[in-house]
């Protein structure tokens, strides 16, 4: 577990106690008339978020406690108790019921405290310094000798670099609290534990990115960085053990905004949870498990995260391709990124499992509202769904935050049993003289029996005729239908209140982006309908 190793460090006392007899030094704070009497070292040991920190400054060599008790003035960068558990999680240590992870690094009697020490020194600065005098770019020389790197953000937030930096990582620590005011100086609350270069190469520190800080930090891949945010995966990217992840650049993400119409340029586009659901297996077809616990590519089909979904590699003569459910394959642009829990390879293309496919084909499609407009024989049934508004309840699957969306379109997957205009003529004799059209249901009687006739067309789901079933079917108006097998083939008919005839599917399959639609011969009518004609005689 220890990753402490014992190595020869020099540490030298002669800079602090030089450092403490610089008396012309000390800065008076305007905050030091309200907190009263008191150290650096004493605003870290009465705080109840900075224990680890007095803990290990008691213990590491060099009686630091005294140091930061010394006139100083000194600036502190104090890790809180969850920085130091962080940290000692990532060098093997273990959180149990019992004690931290910090806790059991501290209690280790193998810790090098000479290590321990320059971790430590290296948080602290000479000088007193308010979170508002840092600028951006500055360089911080600390106790140990070794130099912290300072950021203020465009929103004015203080990040501290430390020597784990890296390009694509950038791991700040952020002042989490400022200006804790004491006689000697000044102290930081900090997130993270600063690291100097030798303790990195003391304790075999793994400064290697993630897969995930290779997306996030990396400008060419920062458009799929914003996609595994928008995706809801950035948690479960970061809890890889281990994977290969195949990036598309940000070109790549360009030409899939094209390829899926002009509705989409951005993915400020994919704005709702189909979409979104669209874009998570987009991406989980990307991530490539471990095969016989080896993450390194073979020719051949590869398992992706995105279950029953294979990634097809193949080798293009420099290296990689990699084939999708389309005919195009991409390439590799960089290969063989080491990541701190895998691999990555920028590619040139983003790559489509089939339902992404399916779902770029139902963008071309009608939408159900087009099927019934555009068809001759429903016009009655499109002028019926205007009477009765019935366009302002449904709203289309592929944009179901969209208010506006093209009228009569569902607001999920339906299946639509849709009469024909002889149908409706039919319906009109049955009712009377008095009935000649749509416009003849004028009251609001008549016009709320409408809407009940019409959503007796309507089940939920996307049904198509080789997945009807035989039985009893509840419809988008609360009242049943039945589906009735035809003896001897492989039809059916729908059975509705009347019990004596049924409506055959003249036209079956009529598909649809949020549907489908089978064509019939007769007006489904539901038992209020029933009641309604019979209170007419």
């Amino acid at each position: 577990m220890n990753k402490f190793r014992t190595i020869s460090i020099v540490f030298s006392m002669l800079a602090l106690i030089g450092f403490n007899s610089c008396d012309d030094d000390d800065v008076e704070s305007p905050g030091a008339a309200i907190v009263g009497p008191g150290t650096v070292y004493t605003r870290i040991t009465a705080n109840g978020n900075l224990t680890s920190l007095e803990a290990a400054l008691k213990i590491a060599t060099g009686d630091l406690p005294t140091t930061l008790e010394g006139t100083g003035p000194f600036t502190v960068f104090a890790p809180t108790d969850v920085a130091f558990n962080s940290f000692a999680e990532s060098v093997g240590y273990i959180t149990t019921d019992d004690i931290t992870a910090g806790e059991a690094l501290l209690a280790d009697p193998n810790l090098d405290l000479d290590v321990l020490s320059q971790i430590l020194t290296y948080h602290v600065v000479a000088g007193n310094m308010e979170a508002s005098s840092f600028a951006d770019g500055t360089t911080l020389t600390t106790l140990s000798g070794d130099d912290l790197g300072v950021i203020v953000t465009e929103d004015g937030d203080v990040q501290i670099q430390d020597a784990t930096k890296l390009a694509e990582t950038n791991p700040v620590s952020n002042v989490t609290q400022a200006n804790n005011y004491a006689d000697n100086g000044i102290v930081h609350f900090v997130d993270k534990v600063l690291l100097p270069a030798a303790a990195i190469q003391a304790l075999s520190f793994d400064t290697r990115p993630t897969l995930l800080e290779w997306a996030t930090g990396t400008e060419d891949l920062s458009t799929l960085a914003s996609a595994v945010v928008k995706a809801g995966l950035a948690d479960a990217i970061a809890a890889l053990d281990t994977a290969r992840v195949l990036a598309p650049n940000n070109q790549a993400f360009e030409d899939l905004f094209n390829a899926l119409g002009d509705d989409y340029s951005s993915l400020e586009d994919f704005d709702n949870e189909v979409e979104k659901s669209l874009l998570s297996e987009i991406l989980l077809y990307h991530v490539l498990p471990p095969a016989n616990a080896s993450t390194d590519l073979v020719v051949g089909p590869a398992v992706t995260l995105l279950e029953d979904n294979l990634v097809d590699v193949s080798a293009d003569g420099t290296g990689f391709a990699f084939g999708d459910a389309t005919p195009t394959t991409a390439s590799t642009i960089t290969a063989d990124i080491d990541a701190k829990n895998g691999f990555v390879d920028i590619i040139d293309k983003v790559l489509l499992p089939q339902s992404a496919l399916d779902f770029i084909a139902l963008l071309g499609s009608d939408d159900l509202a087009t099927t019934v407009t555009s068809s001759p024989q429903l016009s009655i049934l499109a002028e019926a769904l205007t009477a009765t508004n019935l366009a302002d309840t449904f709203v289309d699957i592929t944009n179901v935050q969209d208010t506006t969306a093209t009228n009569f379109s569902y607001h999920m997957p339906a299946t639509v049993f849709a009469p024909t205009d002889a149908a409706f003529a039919d319906l009109f004799t049955a009712l009377g003289p008095d009935y000649t059209s749509i416009a003849s249901f004028d009251t609001d009687e008549e016009k709320e029996l409408l809407s009940e006739i019409l959503l007796y067309h309507v089940v939920a789901g996307k049904i198509a005729s080789a997945d009807l079933k035989a039985g009893i079917v509840t419809t988008v108006s609360e009242n049943d239908i039945e589906i009735i097998s035809v003896v001897g083939t492989d039809n059916f008919v729908i059975g509705d209140a009347t019990n004596d005839v049924n409506a055959n599917i003249t036209t079956p399959d009529v598909f649809a982006r949020n549907g489908v639609e089978h064509i019939i011969d007769k007006v489904l009518l539901p038992k209020s309908a029933i009641d309604f004609i019979n209170d007419m005689e």
